[in-house]
């Protein structure tokens, strides 16, 4: 039996997980992203360590690798990722040099839409968005049954101007990213309460609970989503929004107030299912596991 790694590289944390070819996930381990590596190298180092690791347990047959940005897939580039700080870097030869294995590669959220997609909450829909919500924000784009990428460049939601009061890494003010993401919530409970490194989990439970300055934070991403999302619904006309990452483990504290804005602001445009991601925060790894069994069927 094959086994692959699927390796999700994150602003802040390095996923990592070993998988069989029944998508059972086997182990995991995390590490948290290197800072200001623009060179990739020492990502690189982090990658290759995880994957040491899992090879104790399994031989590794390929890795599914994962990066947010703006990507020239094909090519294994990232051209450009404002929470990596890597600007046109040849991250997937850099890693599959290192470790000597087969590197399958592609955009974060594109990646995590594969696995929705072929066996999730997006299975049933031609057309549909799947944003998750984690570090950064950015969609896939599934219309008439593919995932379009406009040769990396599409998707970049996060960057939209939802009137946001935050900057973002992109150098703009307003961006959806620096309203919504997981950590624009920890920043801006921080600023409004004093209290640091509070998670977005911990702001969860605090807005169950009924803290207001937790409701506050939460009611401003929540939102500045909808207005991101009735942006897209116009555009695009999808028939279901999944949402995936950290935030989709909240549910309906999370959908509602999104699918009441929409409800109150959408007239003549078709009005879309909204959806929790069927692997919610784990349909990356799951995602990434695909294309490296993708790989290997290539292979053969």
């Amino acid at each position: 039996m094959n086994h692959v790694v699927a390796v999700d590289v994150g602003g802040t944390e390095i996923k990592s997980a070993l998988v069989d070819c029944d998508f059972n996930v086997i182990a995991t381990i995390n590490a948290p992203t290197p800072k200001a590596d623009v060179t990739g190298t020492q990502t690189v180092k982090a990658i290759a360590e995880l994957v040491a690791q899992f090879s104790k347990q399994q031989t590794v047959n390929a890795i599914g690798l994962a990066v947010p940005g703006a990507l020239d897939e094909p090519a294994g580039i990232s051209r450009w990722s404002g929470n990596l700080q890597w600007n046109n870097l040849p991250i997937q030869k850099l890693l599959a040099d290192a470790i000597n294995i087969p590197v399958a590669f592609g955009h974060d959220v594109r990646t995590a839409a594969v696995a929705e997609m072929r066996n999730g909450a997006a299975k049933s829909a031609r057309n549909a968005i799947f944003i998750p919500v984690g570090t950064g924000i950015a969609a896939a784009l599934i219309i008439d049954g593919q995932i379009r990428s406009a040769e990396g460049f599409a998707g970049e939601i996060g960057h939209v101007n939802v009137n946001g009061k935050y900057p973002c890494v992109c150098g703009k003010t307003g961006c959806l990213e620096a309203a919504s993401s997981t950590l624009a919530m920890s920043k801006a409970y921080e600023g409004l309460s004093g209290n640091a490194s509070v998670t977005t989990e911990e702001i969860y439970k605090l807005v169950t609970a009924g803290d207001p300055v937790a409701q506050q934070v939460w009611d401003d991403a929540t939102s500045a989503m909808a207005r991101a999302c009735e942006m897209l619904i116009t555009i695009l006309a999808p028939e279901i929004i999944v949402f995936g990452g950290g935030l989709s483990n909240a549910g309906e504290t999370f959908l509602k107030p999104i699918r009441d804005y929409l409800d109150s602001s959408l007239t003549f445009q078709r009005k879309p299912k909204l959806k929790i991601a069927h692997y919610k925060s784990k349909a990356g790894t799951i995602g990434c596991a695909m294309l490296a069994f993708d790989l290997l069927k290539v292979g053969k």
